[in-house]
C-alpha cells in the first residue's frame, strides 16, 4: 500500500526554505494537504508518500515551477538527512559517505532503494524507485552533489548523471549546477563518480562523531519498523561483533524468537544468518579500514573474527585484495 511508504520529515524543511525565496507561506502549504504546519520540528517524525507527493504537487502549483524539486535539492543540508547527516559530516571520504546513505537508506525513505556499484576508475550510485515522486527524486540527485560538494570543496562534480526521467525546462540550469553531462530517458537513475574524486581524504573526518551518529540511525530503524526482523537483526548484530564470533542463539533470544523462526523469518528476506554475517562483516571492514587509526588486527577483532589471518582470508574473497593491499589502493 502506497502509505506504507514513508520519508523522514527533516526533508521538509529545504522544501520550506525553498518557498521562501517565492513568498509562499510553507506552514499554509503544509496544513492545506492536511499536515502539520512545521512537520520538520519534530525529527523523529516520518511523513507518507501520499501526503509527499501532494507536498511537491502543491509547490509546483503554488511557485509555477516544474523545476521545483531541482531547486530543493540544489539547497539541501547534511542536517536534513537527519543522524544520517551527521555521519556524513564526519566521514573520511566521499565514497564512505556515500555507503552510508545506501546502509541507512530506509531511515530517509522507504520509497526509494540506492545501491553502489564499484567499477575500479569510477563507481555508479543508483536511485531506484516506483513509488517516488517524480520531484523526490529531482531533489535526489542534486542533493547527492550539493552535499558532496559541502563536505569537499565547491568544485566537486559527477563525471556524469543519467535519469529515467525526460529532460525538464531547466535543463540547462540542471546541467550547470551538476557541471556534467546530463542523459535523460535513461534506463536508469545513476551518478558517475571518479574512484580518484571520491577516495580524496576529506578534512573533517570525525570517527567519533560517525560513530556516534551511526548508533543513532541503527536505534532509529529499529525503532521505525520492529517488524523487520533483517535491519533489527543487523543491529544486535553489529554489537555483537565485538565480542567474537556471532552466536545464532543469542541472536534469536535477543530477538525473542527460537532459531528456527528466526532461520524462517530471515529466510523470507532471502537471509541466512551466515550471509547476514557475511554481508555485514564486509561492508564494516571498508569502513574500518578507511580509518587509519585502526590496524588490521583491530579490524579484525571488531569484526568478532578470532584472529587476523581468519580476516585476511575473508576479506580477499570479498575483494580480491587482502586487507593491508585495500589500504595501500585507496
Amino acid at each position: 500500500m502506497p502509505n506504507a511508504f514513508t520519508s523522514i520529515a527533516t526533508f521538509s524543511e529545504a522544501i520550506a526554505r525553498t518557498l521562501e525565496k517565492y513568498q509562499i507561506d510553507s506552514g499554509d502549504l503544509f496544513a492545506a494537504i492536511g499536515m502539520d504546519r512545521e512537520p520538520y520540528r519534530d525529527p523523529d517524525s516520518r511523513i507518507s508518500i501520499t501526503n509527499m507527493t501532494q507536498l511537491w504537487a502543491e509547490a509546483e502549483r503554488r511557485t509555477h515551477n516544474p523545476c521545483f524539486g531541482f531547486e530543493v535539492g540544489m539547497s539541501l543540508l547534511p542536517t536534513n538527512f537527519h543522524t544520517v547527516g551527521y555521519a556524513w559530516l564526519g566521514s573520511a571520504t566521499i565514497r564512505e559517505a556515500l555507503a552510508r546513505l545506501v546502509r541507512y537508506q530506509r531511515l530517509l525513505s522507504t520509497a526509494a532503494e540506492m545501491s553502489m556499484e564499484d567499477k575500479g576508475a569510477t563507481l555508479e550510485f543508483k536511485l531506484h524507485s516506483k513509488e517516488a515522486p517524480q520531484m523526490g527524486l529531482d531533489a535526489a540527485i542534486c542533493a547527492n552533489v550539493q552535499i558532496c560538494r559541502g563536505i569537499s570543496h565547491e568544485d566537486f562534480a559527477p563525471l556524469s548523471v543519467a535519469m529515467t526521467r525526460s529532460a525538464p525546462v531547466c535543463e540547462r540550469e540542471v546541467a550547470e549546477f551538476l557541471r556534467c553531462g546530463v542523459e535523460y530517458d535513461a534506463p536508469e537513475n545513476v551518478l558517475s563518480f571518479s574512484a580518484e574524486s571520491i577516495d580524496e581524504p576529506l578534512p573533517r573526518n570525525n570517527p567519533a562523531m560517525v560513530q556516534a551518529s551511526e548508533e543513532l540511525a541503527q536505534q532509529y530503524i529499529a525503532r521505525m519498523d520492529k517488524n523487520d526482523v533483517v535491519t533489527r537483526a543487523r543491529v544486535l548484530l553489529i554489537g555483537q561483533l565485538p565480542n567474537g564470533e556471532p552466536s545464532r542463539k543469542m541472536l534469536a533470544d535477543s530477538l525473542h524468537m527460537s532459531e528456527r523462526t528466526l532461520a524462517r523469518r530471515l529466510s523470507e528476506s532471502d537471509y541466512t544468518f551466515s550471509n547476514l554475517v557475511d554481508e555485514i562483516r564486509q561492508h564494516l571492514a571498508r569502513d574500518y579500514l578507511r580509518q587509519s587509526r585502526f590496524s588490521v588486527t583491530d579490524v579484525a577483532f571488531l569484526l568478532g573474527f578470532s584472529d587476523q589471518s581468519n580476516f585476511a582470508r575473508a576479506f580477499k574473497r570479498w575483494t580480491d585484495l587482502s586487507p593491508t593491499e585495500f589500504r595501500l589502493a585507496r
